[in-house]
């Protein structure tokens, strides 16, 4: 649910047209890394505010303000196999750069089951350095938790506030059809 500091959100979706900000299920039949698109088939890609907009008390574009990234998503898998839940910053377009992924989270083995869980990472952002630091946490299914960890890549290179975005990937440890993931609430927040 989003609250007072939510900078921008988009949440899952159970039909099409639904606008830009809804993200319909994604359904993938191997183990590929997969980005989540929105309604409109482009990339669901967040930004903490259009990169030409400025927030009162964020000065220019949250520079060495800490923001959080939470991904809430369930995933029902048609075979066994784990799901793999990822966040990557600076996403441009449908390439997936493994150098930018912020946080990572695998689910228990899952036998033709269903799960969900959540995925955030805490960031700071130097306008300076132009890098992004940070920690991450999450929990999937009824065994896996992460709490106070590292990011999965540090000092991410983030070149511009324009730059600044982030976008969620879904994959499986095995190759098993007939699962489909939910990308439940995808949102930024002021910390």
């Amino acid at each position: 649910m989003p609250n007072q500091n939510t900078l921008n959100r988009l949440v899952g979706a159970g039909s099409p047209a639904q606008g830009s900000l809804a993200v319909p299920v994604l359904a993938l039949a191997s183990n590929t890394e997969t980005l989540f698109t929105n309604q409109a088939g482009g990339v669901a890609v967040l930004y903490p505010l259009p990169p030409t907009t400025t927030l009162a008390g964020f000065g220019s574009g949250f520079d060495g303000f800490p923001f959080r990234v939470r991904a809430a998503f369930k995933v029902t898998t048609g075979g066994t196999s784990t799901a793999i839940i990822s966040i990557y910053a600076n996403q441009v377009g449908t390439t997936i750069t493994s150098g930018n992924k912020v946080a990572t989270i695998t689910s228990q083995s899952l036998a033709t089951t269903s799960t969900s869980g959540y995925l955030q990472a805490t960031l700071i952002w130097d306008s300076t350095y132009l890098k992004l630091s940070g920690g991450q946490e999450g929990a999937f299914g009824t065994t896996v938790v992460t709490g106070g960890a590292a990011l999965t890549n540090t000092a991410i290179s983030i070149p511009a506030f324009s730059n600044l975005n982030f976008s969620v990937t879904a994959n499986l440890g095995s190759n098993v059809s007939g699962n489909n993931f939910w990308l439940t609430e995808f949102a930024i927040e002021a910390v």
